[in-house]
């Protein structure tokens, strides 16, 4: 017996679809945006592991595919401050934690090297302006 499909039944299965595919690709775009650990660290970990802090430390603890360092928001305060958003909440950048601009080989962004809330390495994204 073949099954006849209305369009007031078809609503709700099409919306039950929407909401499915939804839930499937949001966290994967929620985890993009949170500026956890490893997001985005093994795109660019080649140069990460040559950044060094102030002191001479390596910046980059980790492997290609986990470590501390990574793409992070970022936004300069009207004091001149940094802060980057760490943890889910903007957290300043302490000034020494700021490396030159030419290390950054992604400059469009900003990235960060941090761990349990210590930020010891920051490069500005450079905007062309």
């Amino acid at each position: 017996m073949p099954i006849s499909i209305t369009r007031r039944s078809a609503t709700p299965l099409l919306n039950a679809l929407i909401v499915l595919a939804m839930a499937c690709a949001g966290p994967a775009t929620l985890r993009a945006e949170t500026s956890d650990p490893g997001d985005g660290h093994g795109l660019h970990h080649d140069w990460y592991r040559e950044l060094k802090t102030r002191s001479g430390w390596s910046c980059c603890n980790g492997d290609e595919g986990h470590g501390d360092c990574r793409p992070v928001q970022a936004r300069q305060r009207g004091d001149g401050q940094w802060e980057a958003y760490v943890d889910r909440h903007w957290q300043e950048v302490p000034a020494d934690a700021i490396l030159h601009d030419e290390l950054n080989k992604a400059p469009l962004q900003a990235h960060i090297c941090e761990r349990a809330g210590f930020i010891y390495c920051f490069l500005r994204a450079r905007t062309g302006s």
